[in-house]
């Protein structure tokens, strides 16, 4: 699954360490970008030696770890951030997607579902959404997945992945009008969504307008999605 991405938000959030964590942090941060993850480990270390009252310590931490690929390290530093602050939005977010990929989805799904109920809009929220959605797909659960991205498109209608997902979970159920006309919103609001392209191909071949679907795939293929090549050649040469 895939995981956030560190922002300038982020670094907002450095200023509020004690002010004997503020150098260690600023090492760590600065080699967490750089993906330094050793040096950016003994700096958030030090920081969490000196500040062990703050969450943002082992998040940071714990960041760098998930990065790094370990999850169980990460996993601990989240649930030591959680018990000094159990509403961080950002931590539980982080933790359902560890947990998500060490295959606990009720416990991780909790934690998304605690997101909604502290951040009910904004993008905590969409991000939560857009995890709870993949997991029920994966899960072959369409008609969950449907009314989850129903709730997304409705706090998010400029996210462009949220329409997408929409549309694929619509064109799964056979809904292929509605399914449409939101993967064609999706790439309206973003071009370069290739997966946006591949999909609408699958269902306007399905509604026997081939000449749309290939023009479709063709936009996919320029975008970088190979996965379609057979059927742009079967179909469209």
């Amino acid at each position: 699954m895939k995981h956030l991405l560190l922002t300038a938000a982020l670094f907002s959030a450095l200023f509020t360490c004690a002010q004997d964590a503020q150098p260690d942090m600023l090492a760590g941060m600065t080699a967490l970008r750089k993906a330094d993850h050793a040096t950016a480990e003994k700096a958030f270390t030090a920081a969490a030696a000196a500040s062990p009252d703050d969450p943002r310590t082992w998040y940071y931490r714990a960041v760098n770890r998930m990065e790094s690929g370990d999850a169980n390290g990460a996993l601990s530093d989240l649930e030591r951030s959680l018990s000094l602050d159990p509403t961080d939005v950002h931590t539980l977010l982080r933790r359902a997607e560890v947990l998500s990929d060490q295959g606990h989805h009720t416990q991780a799904d909790l934690d998304l579902q605690r997101v909604l109920a502290i951040r009910p809009t904004g993008p905590a929220a969409e991000h939560a959404l857009l995890l709870i959605g993949e997991r029920q797909v994966a899960a072959d659960d369409r008609v969950s997945a449907k009314r989850t991205y129903d709730r997304l498109v409705s706090i998010a209608p400029l996210n462009a992945q949220a329409w997408c997902n929409r549309g694929i979970v619509e064109a799964g159920l056979h809904m292929d009008t509605p399914a449409l006309a939101d993967l064609e919103k999706a790439v309206e609001l973003d071009p370069t969504l290739d997966q946006a392209y591949a999909h609408m191909a699958a269902v306007l071949f399905r509604m026997d307008r081939v000449q749309e679907a290939c023009y479709a795939l063709q936009q996919a293929r320029d975008l970088g999605d190979v996965s379609i090549e057979e059927m742009l050649f079967v179909h469209c040469e």
